[in-house]
């Protein structure tokens, strides 16, 4: 009963706000116009009782949106006072109030759920919610791109949406059409060939390498781009190309960027190979970074770290190439640090390379 006496306040106090503020209003437009403006504020009313009712809000933030409406609804009154009056005004304003109350009360009474316990807001399960919103948008995006399939601003941002839930193959159709509506730029060529290289297993030969090619050359000092390809290079046997674009890649950065240790890897890697006299150091360093990183993660899971640090652990199982540890340290990380402004870095790695967020 006591939430029902307190939906039933809050709808009367939106419900008074939005009739003292229209009792008294002038307008300078059609009564259509009117009409119109009216059905807005109505409509942003529903829509907060029903996210109040489905959880999505909470009661604090339910108030401070209705608060928010109303101010919306005084500052147009006040903007319109030298208008002409409206005749029959007080009528009409009652029945309309009455009708958002009537829509308030009947929306929280079939879609309410006042016997759940409140759930904050920092500990609702973000991920889920996310991904309803993301499938949500993916396919308004599609019917949209069906319509107007020359909307470039559409299929740059589905692609990466596209990424994230693993649709490797639909994203390259995207990224495709991003680089044929618009002159193909370092990233645009390095993103097609990311989603290639995903949707091939990883392989970056073939189509893939000629996209990262043509990317440092519009870009010489592209480093995703030079990055995959000192990589490939390397994983060829083509050791004299590896070692001059690995050197040309640190040549590019400060030393203490994340890649760094990789490209600074696969240089040791290549000078020791074009070496026949020094003693191959794959076997041995690879073990010995194996066990530093699963060290890092057995640290990280008792003890717990900085955000950078997770970040790290992520890419290094990246790099390692087992996506499942990779997986299962996002999401460590992720229940961590729970606020996603704290994890931009880590959740871009992770869109890039098809983590998905659970």
């Amino acid at each position: 009963m006591t939430i029902w006496l307190f939906a039933l306040l809050l709808t009367a106090i939106a419900c008074a706000t939005l009739y003292y503020a229209g009792a008294g209003r002038t307008v300078n437009a059609t009564a259509g116009t009117a009409d119109a403006v009216a059905e807005h504020f109505r409509a942003q009313l529903r829509a907060i009782e029903m996210d109040a009712a489905a959880g999505r809000l909470g009661t604090i933030e339910a108030t401070s949106a209705k608060g928010e409406l109303a101010r919306e609804v005084m500052r147009l009154k006040d903007e319109t006072s030298d208008a002409r009056p409206v005749t029959g005004g007080k009528a009409a304003i009652v029945a309309a109030v009455g009708l958002v109350a009537a829509l308030a009360v009947g929306t929280y009474a079939y879609l309410g759920r006042p016997d759940l316990p409140a759930l904050p807001l920092a500990s609702r399960d973000v991920a889920t919610e996310n991904g309803l919103d993301l499938n949500a948008a993916i396919k308004t995006i599609e019917t949209r791109l069906a319509q107007t399939p020359d909307d470039l601003r559409g299929w740059q941002v589905i692609a990466p949406a596209y990424i994230q839930l693993g649709r490797y193959t639909d994203a390259v159709r995207a990224l495709r059409r991003v680089n044929e509506l618009a002159p193909p730029t370092a990233d645009t060529q390095t993103d097609l060939g990311e989603a290639l290289m995903m949707a091939n297993g990883g392989s970056v030969a073939g189509e893939p390498l000629e996209l990262f090619r043509k990317a440092a050359v519009l870009d010489p000092k592209h480093i995703r781009s030079r990055y995959y390809i000192a990589g490939e290079e390397t994983r060829a046997g083509d050791y004299v190309a590896a070692v001059r674009d690995w050197n040309a890649l640190l040549a590019l950065g400060k030393g203490d960027e994340p890649w760094a240790v990789t490209a600074k890897q696969g240089l040791a890697f290549a000078e020791a190979a074009l070496d026949p006299g020094a003693a191959a150091p794959a076997e041995p360093d690879a073990a010995q970074i194996a066990a530093m990183v699963d060290g890092l993660d057995a640290r990280l899971k008792s003890e717990g770290g900085s955000i950078e640090e997770w970040t790290r652990l992520v890419r290094s199982r990246m790099v390692e190439g087992r996506m499942d540890d990779a997986q299962a340290a996002y999401d460590a990380a992720r229940k961590a640090y729970p606020d996603a402004k704290l994890r931009t870095e880590l959740d871009v790695l992770a869109a890039d390379n098809g983590l998905v967020a659970k």
